[in-house]
């Protein structure tokens, strides 16, 4: 194991064994044991290879200190953060590394109400790892109690949707995730027209080598939509009749005007700064207001924790936040909200013509040391001052130009500047795109 490297700002991920491994797994029961001396713990688990092994010596971590254990085995993000949200336990604990590679694994940590913990906590739980790294481990020797609430989450789901028939005709991608069993359980008892696709891709749905199949199917299926998650179910994307990607910042726009008109207690969505213009206008539109946070999903639940007029959030990589749902972001319920709006209004038209007013470019990466990142940000910040831009600085630079906007911001995960940029031409993106690469290449 390696604390340093697998301790990240809201959760622990590494490679598997080197940075995340069995020890790490019991060190951090008997760590959260100490920090939260919890009685009960909720469990859950991706399907990657790793998950199984490092559940089992996370539960004795934990029973080392008498906390009684219960285990939802493999399920999609989501559905654990509604068990732990609507059950009686004090923690839980979900062993996955989301949409990073199969090799590595990690573990996502949530309290009582299924709100993650912030980077004070995972601090102090990093120090009470390192604490007891030279204690002896104990070889796996209990059983963690069974749980299965995948009826309970299905019929949850179903109650904040309306209650006409779905006539869309629909491809489905459940890619290597735990995602497949509520997906296809939901979506038929919708009396939804899908078709079922299973890549052997899995990760990241942004990447275009991930939807190739889905496109594919698309197509051949004469479908209105195609629908993929990420592996563990928390992010969502869509492809159009032609299997091409619908701008993520279109589809939050539209989730959150929907949230707006249905909503009888606020009128407040909450973005992470790479949302562009498009959400802006739409959110305006509908008669609600923005709150621009630092990109990374828990910042919206944070929020939605702290204010009740926030009603929905989300990113432009596919997390959707909803307050009605326990502030949990849920790919399969964001899915089937955006299919009903599909449905209920003229979307298609409305996308058609975004289309023609706003140009999204799909997310860039920029390969950056991070030790690199800050030094480059503020040469950035520097340049667009003197060119008398307003600019942002809350979450790397957001740049605000007469018919633009971006934000470059280092990732939290991977060593990238990620670029999110909104312009009225291509012609435009590419010149702001090599203005970014010459400050990148000095």
């Amino acid at each position: 194991m390696d604390i340093e490297a697998a301790f990240r700002m809201f959760d622990i991920r590494g490679k598997y064994p080197g940075e995340v491994d069995e020890r790490l797994a019991f060190l951090l029961g008997k760590a959260l044991t100490a920090l939260r001396k919890p009685k009960k713990v909720l469990l859950g688990s991706d399907t990657r290879e790793s998950s199984p092994g490092l559940k089992k010596f996370l539960i004795d971590g934990f029973s080392a200190g008498k906390v009684a254990v219960f285990d939802l085995f493999e399920v999609p993000v989501p559905e654990f953060y509604f068990s732990v949200a609507t059950g009686d336990f004090d923690l839980g604990v979900m062993i996955t590394a989301s949409h990073i590679s199969a090799d590595e694994n990690g573990f996502k940590l949530v309290d009582s109400n299924s709100l993650p913990f912030d980077q004070e906590e995972i601090l102090k739980v990093k120090s009470l790892v390192g604490q007891l790294e030279n204690n002896p481990i104990l070889v796996p020797k209990v059983e963690a109690t069974r749980l299965n609430k995948t009826e309970d989450y299905i019929t949850a789901i179903t109650n904040l949707l309306p209650r006409d028939r779905f006539r869309t005709k629909v491809v489905l991608d459940v890619t290597e995730s735990a995602v497949a069993v509520p997906v296809n359980d939901l979506f038929s008892r919708l009396g939804i027209n899908f078709t079922l696709v299973k890549s052997l891709s899995s990760g990241n749905p942004l990447l275009p080598q991930n939807r190739v199949n889905l496109a594919k199917a698309v197509r051949e299926n004469k479908a209105d939509l195609g629908i993929i998650w990420d592996s563990d179910g928390d992010r969502v994307v869509f492809v159009d009749r032609q299997g091409q990607l619908v701008p993520l910042p279109f589809v939050l726009g539209i989730l959150a005007a929907g949230e707006i008109r249905n909503s009888t207690s606020g009128r407040k969505i909450a973005v992470d700064v790479r949302a562009g213009l498009v959400v802006r206008d739409l959110v305006e539109e509908a008669g609600g207001t923005l709150e621009v946070l630092p990109a990374w999903s828990q910042n919206i639940k944070y929020s939605m924790q702290e204010d009740p007029e926030v009603i929905f959030g989300g990113e432009t990589s596919g997390h959707f936040v909803f307050r009605s749902f326990h502030c949990i972001d849920d790919g399969v319920l964001a899915s089937l909200k955006f299919l009903a709006l599909w449905e209920s209004t003229p979307l298609e038209e409305k996308l058609a013509a975004l289309a023609k007013k706003y140009f999204e470019l799909p997310e860039k990466n920029f390969p950056c040391p991070p030790a690199k990142a800050p030094e480059i940000l503020e040469k950035l910040s520097e340049f667009y001052r003197k060119m008398d831009y307003p600019i942002s600085i809350k979450d790397g630079l957001t740049v605000f130009g007469p018919d633009f906007k971006f934000n470059l911001r280092s990732s939290l995960t991977e060593p990238y500047l990620r670029l999110n940029l909104e312009t009225r031409s291509l012609a435009q993106a590419d010149n702001i795109i090599h203005e970014l690469e010459r400050h990148l290449l000095v």
